[in-house]
């Protein structure tokens, strides 16, 4: 009896660990604003002294992440901001152009939901 019962949680709980994670879409859109900075003390968080850097980030929606071709970067602005709008819910990948040290991931997997706007932070070192 007790294989039985064992069975169907065994088979839930596999199915459960290959879903994504879960967002809202309701019909509107979401955005992602992407942060490049120094990160001098190298603590992958950009902590109150630490200043924005104009850089090269992209994003995309293809299953890899950094995508397979060539991606289409842009400019962040002075303070190291570039603001993604407009997103259909689902999974991005933001990256950035690595031509420095990072004290954070260069390629960023996230979620957007409907109505969000998502923060995603890449500390470098300073030159």
């Amino acid at each position: 009896m007790k294989p039985l019962i064992l069975f169907p949680l065994f088979f839930t709980l596999l199915i459960g660990c290959g879903s994504q994670p879960a967002f809202v879409n309701n019909g509107n859109s979401g955005q992602i604003k992407a942060v490049v900075f120094y990160d001098d003390n190298k603590n992958g968080v950009m902590d109150g002294s630490e200043t924005g850097v104009p850089f090269r980030v992209a994003i995309s929606q293809e299953v890899s992440c950094p995508p397979s071709g060539t991606p289409n970067f842009v400019e962040t602005d002075v303070n190291g901001h570039s603001l993604f709008m407009d997103l259909k819910p689902g999974k991005y990948c933001v990256f950035v152009d690595n031509n420095s040290g990072m004290t954070t991931k260069m390629t960023q997997e996230i979620y957007v939901s409907s109505d969000q706007e998502l923060v995603i932070m890449f500390g470098i070192v300073r030159p």
